[in-house]
């Protein structure tokens, strides 16, 4: 058995964590576009929600991503209105995150103030176990990242979902998938500069559009938008982000 259809066994685990009714943490990524997919095709009540800027790289495309889903899809705006006392509330969930973990986290919050299913997926964990981060390609640190991941980033997120009555599942956290994705071979992670290939590629097998699983996508702080707001609050107040969100 070739490692693509050990993945598709490892996917096919997920059926049972994912709710009959569920809202996903949704960027028009391969992480959270894949994970939307299947709970669709496994007849999951799925409604998407993102959160960003207005003129983020994620605003336009996410609404052509759900129509290529079939989808619902809900966009919560963030702005200087709203994105100071967010920040202050992740921050009092841990005191100890820096400047971009918070920032990161900023689409979940403000997705889980708003969705109205109890449940709510995250493509969390996927970067990590199919190298989707560029510096991978010097040094590969997934492991190490990944271990922070479960013992620090996701307790956190978790919280901040239970702020507002949420229950958050990782499903490419799942064990009996980490277990697969672990072993993969470095080469069918990354190849000809395409990262997460393995990934895309099964996605495309079970059916996802390729201009989704196929589409490289940045960081949730930099395709959010958040990162440049809060460059632009904190510059008017005569410092960088990290100061202006350590000092919040």
């Amino acid at each position: 058995m070739d490692w693509k259809e050990k993945l598709k066994i490892a996917v096919e685990s997920l059926r049972w964590i994912i709710p009959d009714k569920v809202g996903v943490v949704f960027s028009g990524g391969i992480d959270s576009s894949f994970l939307a997919y299947i709970s669709n095709m496994w007849d999951k009540d799925v409604h998407l929600y993102s959160a960003g800027t207005i003129d983020s790289p994620d605003h336009n495309w996410v609404f052509k991503a759900a129509d290529y889903l079939g989808l619902p899809l809900k966009f919560i705006t963030i702005d200087q209105n709203n994105i100071l006392d967010s920040i202050k509330m992740i921050k009092r969930v841990d005191n100890k995150a820096d400047a971009l973990q918070v920032l990161f986290d900023l689409p979940l919050y403000f997705v889980s103030s708003v969705a109205h299913e109890r449940d709510l997926i995250s493509g969390q964990g996927s970067d990590e176990l199919f190298l989707g981060y560029k510096k991978y390609e010097k040094n590969d640190t997934s492991a190490r990242d990944l271990e922070k991941l479960l013992n620090r980033d996701l307790p956190r997120e978790i919280k901040i979902a239970e702020i507002f009555g949420k229950n958050l599942i990782a499903p490419y956290l799942h064990e009996a998938f980490m277990n697969v994705a672990r072993q993969i071979p470095v080469e069918l992670k990354i190849s000809n500069g395409v990262h997460k290939k393995i990934l895309r590629d099964v996605a495309i097998e079970y059916g996802l559009n390729p201009a989704i699983a196929m589409r490289p996508k940045k960081s949730a702080q930099y395709s959010s938008g958040v990162k440049y707001l809060i460059e632009e609050i904190a510059k008017n107040h005569g410092k960088k982000v990290y100061e202006f969100i350590r000092d919040l």
